[in-house]
């Protein structure tokens, strides 16, 4: 699903409207945020989707900031990838393509990273099919807000755009397809392609924590990161085929302690396998595991620690910013808010953050080793949007 589905349904000679600003929730914790974007080339890897090249990504690393100031803030979306949006949604029928504003987002730049207490869980995330990392800049930066290093991919030529510092920007290369061969065929691909991006990530931070910069282009790291980066403590999460990627990551890979997956279907031996090490699954209202067939297979030969719940009223695009970006939109008249609800829901976006982040840190904080007892968590967030599948 591409990151304009929201308005798919959108009707044609909507009325003009004055420019819409779009801005992020203030992050929930305490911390400053810094963040820093690496270019990483695995010149051992020929891209799967572009043989002649070696592999090419692009990572944001969000953490603890000691001192933000002076650091500009980061772009939520650049204005290259503002564009690509905003022409998207006028391809289905929005008034404009400059109508659009996005505000920055809350991370600084290169801030120095904040060390007082000690290196930091490390959660890196994977989002949905032919999404950028960009589009869930919410949940990294406010995982940030409360202490953890929050490392983010875009999947290079499968994303609907990854930029490049020199202002590059690599456009996916997947056909649209709703055949369910192509599909499945895709989905395999795409996952079995982001383990390998996750993994060759997972080095790059330990490069980081042994003094080395990974960044092709030598862009200087932010001061003390090194000594921020707890890789001993490592979790992985992931919206949609990202939520998959994650799931597989850590059936394949031993670093990778605990894993959590928002509304994806499962893809990869991690079906049939199973897991041995705690695993969240939190899915869009009537989906569950009665009607997706590869979490029903995997919660019956998974072993480890595992809890599901079902955000009552969200959508499959609820798991990103994408209902930040739409309720604005809607308000404007830029949207029809039907064509809004059948694809992000009915649940107000901000409460659905609030409550996704709540489960989501309290998985990492007692998977990793801030707290102890996983059974306990879902009495410690008892929230009626989410409820608890036994």
């Amino acid at each position: 699903m591409t990151t304009v589905d929201v308005v798919a349904h959108a009707e044609p000679d909507l009325p003009q409207q004055d420019s819409v600003v779009v801005s992020l929730p203030e992050p929930s914790g305490s911390e400053a945020i810094g963040v820093v974007d690496l270019r990483l080339v695995d010149t051992s890897r020929p891209d799967p989707y572009k043989p002649t090249v070696p592999r090419e990504l692009m990572v944001s690393v969000w953490y603890p900031a000691a001192d933000v100031t002076g650091a500009p803030a980061r772009p939520w979306l650049s204005p290259g990838l503002t564009r690509i949006y905003a022409e998207s949604l006028a391809q289905i029928g929005a008034a404009s393509t400059e109508r659009l504003t996005v505000a920055p987002s809350h991370g600084r730049l290169g801030a120095p990273a904040e060390t007082s207490r000690g290196p930091r869980p490390v959660v890196v995330f994977s989002p949905g099919l032919g999404m950028p990392r960009e589009l869930s800049t919410a949940h990294a930066e406010d995982l940030a807000s409360h202490g953890f290093v929050v490392v983010t991919l875009s999947h290079t030529y499968e994303s609907l755009a990854t930029e490049f510092p020199d202002g590059r920007i690599e456009r996916s290369v997947l056909p649209p397809t709703t055949d369910p061969g192509e599909v499945e065929a895709q989905g395999t691909k795409a996952t079995a392609t982001r383990v390998a991006d996750t993994r060759f990530v997972l080095d790059r931070l330990a490069d980081i924590t042994a003094g080395n910069n990974p960044d092709t282009d030598q862009y200087p790291l932010p001061a003390n990161l090194a000594r921020v980066l707890d890789v001993s403590k490592v979790g992985m999460f992931g919206h949609s085929l990202g939520g998959a990627t994650a799931a597989q990551a850590m059936h394949d890979d031993r670093r990778i302690a605990a894993a959590a997956n928002l509304d994806g279907r499962l893809w990869g031996s991690v079906v049939t396998d199973g897991l041995d090490r705690p695993f969240l699954l939190i899915s869009r209202e009537g989906r569950n595991r009665d009607n997706v067939a590869s979490w029903k297979q995997f919660w019956a030969t998974s072993d480890g620690p595992k809890l599901n719940f079902q955000l009552n009223g969200a959508q499959h695009l609820s798991f990103c910013d994408t209902p930040l970006i739409a309720a604005p939109l809607v308000a404007a008249g830029l949207v029809p808010a039907a064509a809004a609800s059948r694809t992000v829901g009915t649940i107000d976006p901000h409460k659905s953050l609030d409550v996704q982040l709540d489960y989501l840190r309290g998985f990492f904080d007692t998977t990793l080793g801030r707290y102890d007892d996983l059974a306990q968590l879902p009495a410690t967030l008892l929230n009626p949007e989410m409820v608890l599948v036994p």
